[in-house]
């Protein structure tokens, strides 16, 4: 339990307060004032300051694996604040065991089913549609792929009949049967006759793969269908003359062990983050509208930054930071219900250049810490707000004992394959602004 200082002691801590405020205003030309007079807690056993300088900005990071799960996603909608977002996914079809068709067998249709699950970014009243086309890069076998990533694939869209037309992607959609152009149907067909469809290897040579991508004009959701043995699969179907009424059917796998990536890019053109144009470059609220961004699959992170906390030992070497939090507010207005905040972020030290260190936590319980998103009654407005509150303790004590360097933290989408995205206030808005609390004493 903290013991209330005595007044002389206090008038000490106030003195020593008011030469750094003077110290530290002088050498900040935005006149940005790091520290107020502390004031007593409430429980009267130490001193709590909510005026420490608190940076904010938007780092970009382009570096989201996509290749190692089962998902892929397909769509485009427009966001307001962070521009055009285009999903495209890549997959190769693999083989269950050699196809070897009759040498009468004559093709009737070539079908690509997909099996969505019900997840959804984006707005879902809107038709859109998924396109097929033809892959014409190989896949790399040792590589990985990232959300940046791309491979050339031909422009021609195989759908044929009814699949060229547009769908709702609600979420009560979980099969989708695109039927696609009969040539490439009948090439595979041909293939298996002619005794060069034994082996996966083979397939591949033959049929590279396929890619999904919304059409030109799409304005709606994303979707995500899977590859694994349950995800879909492309289905050939042909019969024998002798027996036209009976059907056979060759499945060509999607399932994981081939490989696949999806592709999510953001055209940002006449929005405010036009300038983000190169990974790891950091963006100041101060040119967002006092806004920060966080969107997973996109890389897009917020760096939190305390520059001054190094400053806190002219209260005495024997100084201990007791609670520090920090709590970031969502704009108004910025989340709807087709485009949600994440529901729980992860924060990381920060290195010098932005890049993402240590997950905070990692390293006393082996785990990353994990912040939810909350919703209830903002304190400085006193309406009903969406927040992530977070401790900092242990890493500005750090930083206060000078046993880490103060390049900052990153906060980041716990789920960074999925597109969901938040807009945080920044610390100088007038409402809905980051706040730090920080508590200490000395011993």
């Amino acid at each position: 339990m903290w013991t209330k200082p005595a007044w002389g002691a206090r008038l000490a801590q106030w003195l020593k307060v008011s030469l750094l405020v003077a110290a530290v205003t002088a050498c900040d030309p935005a006149g940005n004032i790091t520290i107020d007079v502390p004031q007593v807690s409430p429980s009267g056993s130490g001193y709590y300051v909510d005026t420490l300088t608190v940076r904010l900005a938007t780092v970009w990071h382009d570096s989201v694996a996509t290749s190692a799960s089962d998902d892929l996603l397909v769509g485009r909608y427009h966001d307001p604040r962070l521009g055009t977002i285009t999903a495209r996914s890549y997959f190769r079809v693999g083989l269950a065991a050699a196809y070897a068709p009759g040498s009468t067998e004559v093709f009737d249709s070539l079908v690509l089913e997909l099996k969505p699950d019900a997840y959804r970014y984006g707005d879902t009243t809107r038709q859109q549609t998924v396109e097929v086309h033809r892959l014409r890069d190989q896949f790399e076998d040792a590589k990985t792929y990232y959300a940046f990533n791309q491979l050339s694939y031909d422009a021609t869209v195989l759908n044929q009949g009814t699949s060229a037309r547009p769908i709702y992607a609600r979420p009560s959609l979980r099969t989708l049967r695109l039927r696609l152009a009969d040539a490439l149907g009948r090439e595979l067909l041909s293939g298996g006759q002619a005794g060069r469809l034994t082996t996966e290897a083979e397939v591949n040579y033959l049929l590279a793969g396929l890619v999904l991508t919304p059409g030109a004009n799409d304005d709606a959701a994303l979707l995500r269908t899977q590859v694994s043995a349950e995800g879909g699969a492309l289905h050939l179907y042909t019969h024998d003359p002798a027996a036209p009424l009976s059907a056979i059917a060759q499945e060509f796998t999607l399932a994981a062990g081939t490989k696949h990536f999806y592709q999510v890019t953001a055209d940002r053109t006449g929005t405010l983050l036009t300038p983000l144009t190169t990974p790891l470059q950091s963006l100041d609220v101060a040119q967002t509208a006092q806004e920060a961004y966080i969107d997973g699959v996109l890389g897009l992170q917020t760096k939190v930054e305390i520059p001054y906390l190094t400053d806190l030992r002219t209260f005495g070497s024997t100084l201990t930071i007791v609670q520090a939090y920090l709590t970031a507010e969502v704009v108004p207005g910025s989340s709807t219900r087709y485009l949600g905040p994440p529901t729980n972020l992860a924060v990381y030290l920060s290195g010098r250049g932005n890049q993402q260190g240590l997950a905070l936590g990692s390293s006393t319980t082996g785990t990353v810490v994990s912040v939810p998103f909350q919703s209830g009654t903002s304190a400085l407005t006193g309406l009903e707000t969406g927040r992530y509150s977070l401790s900092v303790t242990e890493y500005c004590q750090a930083v206060a004992n000078r046993t880490l360097d103060n390049n900052g933290l990153l906060l980041a989408s716990a789920t960074p394959t999925a597109p969901e995205r938040v807009v945080l206030g920044g610390p100088r808005r007038s409402e809905n602004r980051l706040k730090l609390t920080l508590y200490f004493m000395n011993k």
